[in-house]
């Protein structure tokens, strides 16, 4: 069945052909992945997996794809920075991998991401945001938003809805410490105060003692840098005490997995930063749709960007196809201005090596976010 939208993304722009050298002959091209599949963060990676499942199926009904048969089987690093590295060293000696999508976590990233940079692999991420990411070296990638993007429209965001003194609660890893910082920064740089801060244990089941150590501090608006696990336990939690200050929550609480486990009564009116939802235009509500209808569940940003990265990742292949190598899709990722996939026309600034992806503010209704602007 061919989509609409499927012209838009494989017109992928100016991707360039890299290397001469054959790679080989055979029509069979392997990507490794390496994402949490185990463990709590097992839902973010299932989702990853899911949107690459989609696009190599998609992919390979297009006569773009040239007869390849794309593959990309992640392997479980558990959210383990050890074992993200492990894996890095894995897949370096393996000469039939040509590129590597991962991590989720930026923790593991960033650990396993000096080890693609040394083999001379391609690592690049559709998730991890911590802005250090792409600074380890030329062989580091991602396409995603960066958390200096979200932490300047957070603290903006909350400015604009009359918050004036916040109490921020997050979790200590490199994705949570850099998203307080700079939501943070942000906010106090529009003159606001935050009048309380904490991080959390990740795998803490009672947040309460905490929550109203921040309620004795009067903030008028609650911020929560933390993954949908630890977000749906405070937000129950707030509720069951009765506490009713306005909540923000960052953007990678914007998944269907936030109210599957606390419950839609929880997170009613809970704002959110928003990176992928169907308003943002044609493409990605055709992918919302036959998402939907292929897992029965509304994708997630993960999902959304690791199918929007499969999708350039494959194009560029199929471009330089024979002549592909590792260090072919090396050179053909830092030639790329442009990417028209699932979220439009994505422009790439080579000097930080970042994408430009559009933030929207949303508040939860019904157990969905609503985008406000």
């Amino acid at each position: 069945m061919k989509h609409a939208f499927l012209s838009s993304v494989l017109a992928a722009a100016a991707l360039s052909l890299g290397s001469s050298v054959v790679h080989a002959q055979a029509k069979e091209v392997k990507f490794g992945c390496y994402a949490p599949m185990t463990g709590q963060l097992a839902i973010f990676g299932k989702s990853m997996q899911s949107g690459f499942d989609m696009a190599i199926d998609d992919f390979q009904k297009s006569p773009q794809s040239k007869g390849l048969k794309f593959s990309i089987q992640c392997e479980d690093d558990q959210g383990r920075a050890d074992d993200g590295i492990n894996l890095a060293r894995k897949f370096v000696e393996d000469n039939s991998v040509l590129a590597v999508l991962g991590s989720w976590s930026s923790t593991v990233t960033l650990a396993a991401a000096p080890v693609y940079n040394e083999g001379k692999l391609v690592n690049i991420t559709p998730i991890s945001s911590h802005p250090d990411v792409t600074k380890v070296g030329p062989y580091v990638f991602r396409q995603s938003l960066v958390q200096s993007q979200e932490g300047a429209f957070n603290g903006a965001s909350l400015w604009k809805l009359g918050a004036r003194n916040i109490a921020m609660l997050g979790i200590p890893n490199d994705y949570g410490k850099a998203n307080m910082a700079l939501t943070k920064r942000s906010f106090e740089a529009q003159g606001g105060k935050v009048v309380f801060e904490e991080f959390v244990r990740t795998d803490a089941q009672d947040f309460r003692q905490t929550l109203q150590k921040a309620a004795r501090e009067n903030p008028d608006w609650i911020y929560i840098g933390a993954f949908a696990p630890q977000t749906a336990l405070m937000l129950k939690q707030l509720r069951q005490m009765g506490m009713k200050t306005p909540v923000y929550v960052c953007a990678a609480d914007d998944t269907p997995d936030l109210a599957r486990l606390a419950g839609s009564d929880a997170i009613e009116g809970t704002h959110v930063t928003v990176q992928t939802n169907p308003v943002l235009g044609p493409e990605l509500a055709d992918f919302y749709k036959r998402y939907e209808a292929r897992y029965n569940r509304l994708p997630d940003p993960f999902a959304a960007n690791s199918y929007n990265t499969a999708m350039m990742m494959m194009t560029m292949v199929a471009q330089q196809y024979p002549n592909v190598t590792r260090e072919s899709i090396r050179k053909g990722l830092d030639d790329i201005r442009v990417f028209d996939g699932i979220f439009g026309k994505l422009k790439y600034d080579p000097a930080s090596r970042e994408w430009e992806f559009k933030l929207l503010h949303g508040v939860i209704e019904n157990g969905t976010a609503k985008v406000t602007n």
